[in-house]
C-alpha cells in the first residue's frame, strides 16, 4: 500500500478536485488542515479535534483553486477480537452540501473495507447528522468527560463536619473505616492508589488485603483520574464508593500532589453503573463524545 497518492475526481458541473491520500502530512498540508479547522470553530462555535498527530491516514480534498473543502483521518485499532477504525473528517462551513464530504469518504472506504467504522461525534450538528444518516451510520455507544470542580467544595469544619455527614463526598476516610490507601510516585505526573483493607492497627498492606488501585496524572491545578477498579471479589460491597470518596478527600487535602483544583474522567456510557457512582459523588459530564458506526 502506497503511503501517497491523489487522484482527481471531476463532478457536474466542471467543478475539478484534488483528493490526496497520505499517511504523513506535509507542513503546508497540516497549516491548511488548521486553517480548516479554525472555520469549524467559528462557524460552529466547538472546538473541532482532529488527530494530525496520532491519525494513520490522512485524506485531503482540494479545490481546483487549491483550497482545502475537507479533510477526513483514519485511525487503526487492534484488539484480540475485532479489528476496527475511526474515522474524523471535516467540510468548511461554507462549502457543505456540495458532495465532496461523499467524494472523499468514497475514496476513504476503500481503505477500511473489512473492518467497522466509527465515526466519533462531539457536538454534532444538523449537517454532521445529515452526513451521517446519508452514510446510514447508526448511533452505537457515548463516552463522556466528567469533572469535579474540587475548589468548591463545603468543607465546613474539615474532618469533623465530614465524618457527622454521612455519604457526603466530602466524608473523611475514619467515617467509613473499611479502607487505607498507599500511593506511588510512577514519575511524569502520575501516581498508583492502592486501596487496602483495614485489619486492626495493621499498616502494612498484604496482597490478600487489597481491595482495588486506581491511577491520577496531575498537570497543573487539574487531575485526571483513571483506570479504577475493585477487586472482583469484593464488588457489590460499597467499596468502589468508599475508595473513590477517600480519594476525593485526599486531593481536597492537598494529597498526594497539592494545589489540585479540579478532577476529571472519562467513562463510557454503556457503563450505567459506574456513571452513576461518579453522579452521586459530584461529577458533572463536561463533554459527550458519540460514537457511529458505519
Amino acid at each position: 500500500m502506497n503511503a501517497h497518492e491523489a487522484c482527481v475526481f471531476y463532478f457536474s458541473g466542471d467543478i475539478a478536485m484534488n483528493i490526496i491520500r497520505t499517511d504523513r502530512p506535509s507542513l503546508i498540508q497540516r497549516e491548511k488542515v488548521c486553517r480548516l479547522l479554525e472555520k469549524c470553530r467559528n462557524g460552529e462555535n466547538a472546538a473541532p479535534f482532529f488527530p494530525l498527530e496520532d491519525g494513520d491516514l490522512f485524506y485531503l480534498l482540494f479545490m481546483d483553486t487549491k483550497e482545502l473543502a475537507c479533510a477526513a483521518a483514519l485511525s487503526f485499532f487492534a484488539d484480540p477480537a475485532v479489528s476496527y477504525a475511526e474515522c474524523t473528517a471535516f467540510t468548511r462551513p461554507d462549502l457543505r452540501r456540495n458532495g465532496y464530504f461523499s467524494a472523499l469518504f468514497e475514496r476513504l472506504s476503500q481503505d477500511i473495507e473489512d473492518m467497522d467504522l466509527y465515526f466519533p461525534v462531539s457536538a454534532p450538528c444538523e449537517g454532521t447528522l445529515a452526513a451521517l444518516a446519508s452514510l446510514e451510520a447508526v448511533h452505537d455507544r457515548d463516552e463522556y468527560k466528567m469533572e469535579l470542580e474540587l475548589d468548591k467544595t463545603d468543607k465546613k469544619e474539615g474532618a469533623k463536619a465530614g465524618a457527622e455527614e454521612t455519604g457526603d463526598r466530602t466524608a473523611k476516610p475514619a467515617a467509613s473505616g473499611r479502607l487505607g490507601v498507599r500511593w506511588e510516585d510512577m514519575g511524569d505526573g502520575s501516581f498508583l492508589l492502592s486501596f487496602y483493607l483495614k485489619k486492626g492497627k495493621e499498616r502494612p498492606c498484604p496482597s490478600s488485603l487489597r481491595a482495588g488501585s486506581c491511577c491520577l496524572f496531575f498537570s497543573s491545578d487539574s487531575a485526571c483520574f483513571y483506570g479504577f477498579e475493585i477487586k472482583e471479589s469484593l464488588r457489590g460491597q460499597g467499596l468502589g464508593k468508599e475508595a473513590l470518596l477517600l480519594t476525593l478527600s485526599l486531593l481536597e487535602g492537598g494529597l498526594p500532589v497539592p494545589g489540585c483544583k479540579r478532577i476529571f474522567l472519562h467513562v463510557s456510557g454503556l457503563n450505567t453503573a459506574a456513571v452513576s457512582l461518579y453522579r452521586k459523588a459530584g461529577f458533572q459530564i463536561s463533554e459527550i463524545l458519540s460514537y457511529y458506526l458505519y
